[in-house]
């Protein structure tokens, strides 16, 4: 069977140069170095077990993540990162009604599986969101919605209120929602982590590549009820999760404080941005996840961007189509306060010379 529309599907998971030589401020990753401590213990992982053999079960890992979330274990799949998780939902759907509902634009991925699986998307700008869903026709023929929520790349998030009104007329629809909550742990807002007793309908994405920062892992987990998890289970490749990624995801989840000391080393860049920002009367939005946007003139955009890169700094300044609202802005992760006060002074050599 010929795939013609995989040819049309222009992407890359590669760089052309070597982001680890740069300061990382344009893909969400934590940048901030870890103790030496920690890298020491984790260095005690390496045995001839975990490099040389397939792991036998992640029953441990699960039973840890059970305790963070505070929900029984048999709701937990662990996976190989968010992204494996959303191409098995559409496996899982790629039948029937291949149509889905999304805020757009939103993670990259969610598009790329689309075209791959030819699912139909129906994209709601995220300004008129809650507008347009409760809309009578919204759910008809729908396989599922995905929602991320904090979402990316605004790092707006819908109040936990509004996101359960959805949850349940999805569930009165008998329709799936897929809440993809990478972000969640540098906002305020509660999991819906506590709903999955109340919602079947409910299909939670978390990941350990931003507030655990282990984005190199490639680990997340997914939250459902057992049918989803049976079905995840049956599409999944055997052994897809390294031995390594799930001794060094135990042992983030056994030691609780290096979480909270990333998602509060972010908390207090969030302050120093903030005051740089108004010192410079700069335009900025900041957001619910690990970033930041900066306003500009679309012609000073790419001057800045290429000079910081000149600088080894690097910056997120292309966006998905569609969402004018940050066509003319930089992204930037937030970083140890150290990192931010250098992203300002470099910022400041080539900003002066163009206002």
């Amino acid at each position: 069977m010929k795939q013609n529309h995989l040819k049309n599907i222009l992407r890359t998971s590669q760089y052309s140069y070597d982001r680890n030589s740069f300061l990382r401020l344009d893909a969400n990753e934590r940048v901030i170095p870890f103790k030496k401590k920690i890298i020491l213990d984790l260095k005690k992982i390496i045995s001839n077990i975990t490099l040389q053999s397939y792991p036998t079960t992640s029953q441990t890992l699960i039973d840890l993540i059970s305790n963070k979330e505070k929900i029984n274990s048999k709701y937990i799949t662990v996976v190989p990162g968010s992204d494996s998780a959303i191409k098995c939902i559409f496996e899982i759907f790629n039948s029937g009604n291949k149509k889905i509902i999304s805020i757009y634009p939103t993670y990259g991925m969610l598009d790329v599986y689309s075209k791959i699986y030819k699912f139909k998307i129906t994209k709601i700008n995220e300004e008129k969101f809650e507008e347009k869903i409760f809309n009578k026709k919204i759910l008809e023929n729908v396989s599922f919605i995905y929602l991320a929520n904090p979402n990316q790349p605004s790092g707006n998030i819908i109040k936990f209120k509004l996101l359960e009104k959805i949850i349940n007329k999805a569930k009165k629809n008998k329709k799936y929602i897929i809440v993809d909550e990478a972000y969640i742990d540098f906002s305020n807002q509660q999991s819906c982590s506590k709903l999955i007793n109340k919602f079947s309908n409910l299909i939670i994405l978390k990941s350990f590549s931003k507030s655990f920062g282990l984005a190199g892992l490639r680990i997340g987990y997914v939250i459902s009820n057992k049918d989803i998890a049976k079905s995840i289970l049956a599409v999944r490749p055997i052994f897809d999760i390294s031995h390594f990624s799930l001794k060094v995801a135990e042992y983030f989840l056994k030691n609780k404080i290096i979480l909270r000391e990333h998602v509060a080393d972010i908390k207090t860049s969030r302050k120093v941005v903030k005051k740089e920002c108004l010192k410079r009367k700069l335009n900025y939005k900041d957001t619910h996840a690990n970033f930041f946007h900066i306003f500009l003139k679309k012609k000073q955009i790419s001057k800045i961007s290429r000079f910081l890169k000149k600088k080894k700094i690097l910056v997120k300044s292309k966006y998905s189509k569609g969402f004018k609202v940050l066509d003319n802005s930089i992204r930037i992760t937030y970083g140890s306060k150290p990192q931010m006060m250098y992203f300002f002074r470099t910022f400041d050599k080539i900003y002066k010379k163009i206002i």
